[in-house]
């Protein structure tokens, strides 16, 4: 059992928060470099957090369950975290365009307070194996892998001049596309309109290859990546 009073045994304590300090920074930096909404401080914090509420939890009331209270639970603050970092991920949750975004991002804080929950407790091995697992499903998910060529990868913005509706016909050709996310159009006064479209595409586009396709297609005005999912 750990005592706090204990300058040892409080070092051991103040190492596991710097741990969990840690591995939330690198779960958070990957989240940052993909501009995601939550970055390196909101996953530190998380994990520090979690660490802290589980030493609490386990080691703040030593005193009372070794004088016989009864009722006693160590485990009564850290249970709360996990029910708790649910109001946190909800607040990165938003649905836009017809889509939802940031519940990956939600569940990645989750996992990282169930890290901070991990090496509060002492259990090292699992916590550092859980953050490298966390980060490598981040980073290896994000490849464009054939198996998972049916889910969305980017949103694409155009402004296209539309003087017949083959025009718009065929733009929707060139990116296989049955729908848009957004749709507004403008009368050019000479007998055509200038459309202004946002869509999503299955696939990674660069560019070099966005400037090919205004190339081929002289009615694109402009085309850019707005989004990558």
């Amino acid at each position: 059992m750990y005592v706090i009073d204990g300058s040892l045994d409080a070092l051991w304590l103040i190492f596991r928060i710097f741990l969990a300090g840690l591995c939330g920074f690198l779960i958070g930096y990957e989240r940052k470099t993909r501009s995601k909404e939550a970055g390196i401080r909101t996953h530190a914090i998380v994990c520090m957090a979690a660490c802290i509420m589980m030493i609490v939890s386990k080691y703040g009331f030593a005193d009372q369950a070794v004088g016989g209270t009864k009722g006693a639970d160590s485990a009564r603050i850290a249970a709360q975290v996990v029910s708790g970092i649910g109001f946190l991920g909800a607040g990165v949750i938003i649905y836009r365009r017809d889509m939802l975004h940031g519940i990956t991002t939600a569940a990645g804080i989750w996992a990282t307070s169930g890290i901070g929950l991990a090496l509060g407790s002492g259990m090292y091995v699992i916590g550092i194996a859980s953050t490298i697992l966390l980060i490598g499903f981040q980073v290896l998910l994000h490849i464009p892998f054939k198996i998972l060529r049916g889910r969305v990868y980017s949103i694409l913005k155009a402004q296209i001049q539309v003087n017949s509706e083959e025009d718009l016909q065929r733009f929707k050709e060139v990116f296989h596309l049955k729908r848009f996310l957004r749709y507004k159009e403008n009368a050019d006064g000479k007998g055509g309109y200038v459309a202004d479209l946002e869509f999503s595409v299955t696939e990674i586009y660069t560019a070099e290859t966005l400037h090919n396709i205004i190339a081929q297609n002289p009615f694109i005005k402009s085309l850019e990546k707005y989004e990558e999912i």
